[in-house]
């Protein structure tokens, strides 16, 4: 399984549809949040997939360095974007609850 283009789309399709009512605004927050927790099956996917090559170039099972290389890459890539999305929610979840009703 890899990430795709689309799956990252998709979480900004719902951010950008964010004038909602009080009662769809629930939806939306339900909607990130099952979008991010794809994101995070996806990464962790590609986590162990990097994994997996490298123990089977470790132990032999296959020479090809280059798939090692791409698939390390890969779960580095996602892990990044991963990690900067949580950033960016927090900093979006601490400027709420800073602002003064």
């Amino acid at each position: 399984m890899s990430i795709q283009i689309g799956d990252i789309s998709s979480i900004n399709n719902i951010i950008s549809s964010s004038n909602k009512s009080k009662n769809e605004s629930g939806q939306l927050f339900e909607d990130i949040y099952k979008a991010a927790i794809g994101l995070i099956d996806d990464t962790n996917q590609l986590q162990k997939e990097s994994e997996q090559v490298t123990t089977d170039f470790a132990t032999g099972k296959t020479d090809n360095f280059v798939d090692v290389l791409v698939a390390s890459e890969k779960a580095s890539v996602a892990l990044q974007y991963t990690v900067t999305l949580r950033d960016k929610l927090l900093d979006a979840y601490n400027e709420i609850m800073r602002m003064q009703v």
